[in-house]
């Protein structure tokens, strides 16, 4: 295997590149515990998205996307050996500073994401406006499987009072109506069960915002009154 040349390679030693590596790859190890996609450049510029950093690109700049696309963490600088790390840095936190951090954490990003409480309110319209409609495809389905059913028994009475028997396609039939008619009822539920998590989401959000919002006025007014 030929290996092409690089001529930014001969300005790093062979330890510093090690390093690099290193750092880049334990780094993604412990940072993809915490989120669900990296976003990075190549040297063209383009940017790319993914589980993981590939190994050609651990020195390079990158961003943490965190599920609803938030960026929660930029790394500039991948070159610093994990040796380097600041001993307090690798020391376990308290419990009780860890979740003050990821609380922190949590009310930058729905600052970030909402202006006022009416966006979220939207929000929740939104979301809960693409449930409506595909509870109604899913209801559609439901009503035409049971006029599917209806006729299908009907016909099976009629022939039995003809003396005649109900052939084995058309019990197939009749079973794979039911069969849908079941699974369509399943869907429904958790449509119903979804739109609870999302009304239960968004209740959060909505209190948390208003406690965030509330503490924000109280500062801003004792800062006046002592000025």
């Amino acid at each position: 295997m030929t290996m092409e040349f690089n001529p930014s390679m001969t300005q790093i030693s062979g330890p510093r590149i090690l390093a690099i590596l290193i750092a880049g790859i334990l780094g993604l190890a412990v940072t993809s515990a915490l989120a669900d996609t990296f976003r990075w450049k190549d040297k063209e510029g383009k940017v790319h998205y993914g589980a993981v950093v590939p190994a050609e690109y651990a020195d390079q700049p990158y961003d943490v996307l965190n599920k609803a696309g938030l960026v929660i963490k930029h790394v500039e600088d991948t070159t610093v050996p994990m040796d380097f790390v600041p001993e307090e840095e690798t020391k376990e936190k308290d419990p009780l500073i860890a979740e003050q951090e990821r609380q922190r954490q949590s009310d930058r990003l729905l600052i970030q994401q909402y202006d006022s409480e009416e966006d979220i309110n939207k929000a929740l319209e939104q979301e809960l406006g693409q449930l409506g409609y595909d509870s109604s495809l899913i209801t559609k389905s439901q009503e035409s499987t049971r006029q599917s059913i209806r006729k299908q028994i009907s016909q099976a009475a009629d022939q039995q009072r003809a003396g005649k028997q109900i052939s084995a396609e058309q019990q197939k039939e009749i079973d794979q109506l039911y069969s849908r008619l079941a699974n369509d009822d399943k869907k429904q539920l958790k449509l119903k069960q979804r739109e609870t998590t999302i009304r239960d989401r968004y209740a959060t959000d909505l209190e948390r915002y208003r406690h965030i919002i509330a503490d924000t006025e109280d500062l801003d007014q004792e800062k006046t009154d002592q000025g």
